[in-house]
């Protein structure tokens, strides 16, 4: 599916004045990095292609013992019920957007762990904040509304899946003195002309994952929250987030974010206190970082 947005149209190859790079670097980054790998290729031909019945995609699945942990993991965990023991069953338990959704975010783990020195990121440091944000969002969704529970989640997973995408891009172009803040679209955009979060836009656009997933990771940056439930829920998680890691600006945002969200005082309280008192995993003997 041909990219649409404003980002994978842009016109310079070759970045205007005082521009690091071009939109157009940045998407030949994107596509290249979020390239899907020959089994989840096959997986989309075959969604595509519409109608696909959930053992010829379960099949495909089979191929790739992590992303057949993925899918199980998720097809048993406590917001859809009922356990399934089978991968065809846990296919058609997830449904296709869900499917895409999972793919991505397996396909782009490796991405997500690494160390991101323009934004000032250590290695994990994303991929924690990003699965804080998806916990966030689907306590905020649970809350309101428990049938887009698995959507919010993932979509705060991936949400920031831009900023790797822009650092991979601009590698050994920016010195420690030119790292990039923590969501700053505006310094973003004066180097780059485009931000993280329409580079995430992109990434969703180009794998056809549902519109309230792509309006999630394009806009959880936007000044008013979005309109979808998932994508408000996102944006308001971003917030929760850094406000528990004690960000003024965060901080000083979230009673009118909140607000606007629909969500009570009350209610916001609890979910502030759940970020904030949540224990880091204990890490059982023998695992790895990314085990």
């Amino acid at each position: 599916m041909p990219p649409t947005d404003s980002l994978a149209t842009a016109e310079h190859r070759t970045p205007p004045a005082g521009r690091l790079l071009s939109p157009q670097a940045v998407v030949d980054a994107a596509e290249r990095l979020a390239a899907p790998s020959p089994v989840v290729s096959g997986i989309l031909r075959t969604l595509d292609e519409g109608a696909a019945p959930a053992r010829a995609i379960s099949s495909q699945l089979a191929a790739s013992p992590e992303l057949t942990v993925h899918v199980l993991r998720l097809a048993n965990s406590a917001m859809f019920g009922q356990r399934v023991d089978s991968l065809e069953r846990a296919v058609v338990r997830i449904g296709e957007r869900t499917l895409r959704a999972v793919l991505l975010a397996a396909s782009t783990y490796r991405l997500m762990e690494g160390p991101l020195p323009v934004y000032g990121l250590p290695r994990l440091a994303l991929f924690r904040h990003s699965s804080e944000v998806a916990e966030t969002a689907q306590s905020i969704v649970r809350g309101q509304s428990g049938a887009y529970q698995g959507q919010a989640y993932l979509a705060g997973l991936l949400h920031d899946i831009g900023k790797p995408i822009i650092a991979a891009a601009t590698a050994g172009r920016l010195g420690p003195e030119a790292a990039l803040a923590r969501g700053d679209i505006l310094a973003e955009h004066e180097l780059l002309g485009t931000d993280h979060a329409q580079v995430a836009g992109w990434i969703a656009t180009r794998w056809s994952l549902a519109p309230d997933l792509a309006e999630a990771l394009q806009h959880h940056h936007d000044e008013q929250p979005p309109a979808h439930p998932v994508a408000r829920a996102v944006w308001l998680a971003d917030l929760v987030v850094w406000a528990g890691n004690g960000d003024d600006d965060a901080m000083h945002r979230l009673p009118d974010a909140a607000q606007a969200c629909g969500i009570s005082t009350d209610s916001m309280e609890q979910v502030l206190a759940a970020t904030k008192g949540a224990e880091a995993p204990r890490r059982p003997p023998g695992l790895t970082d990314r085990e």
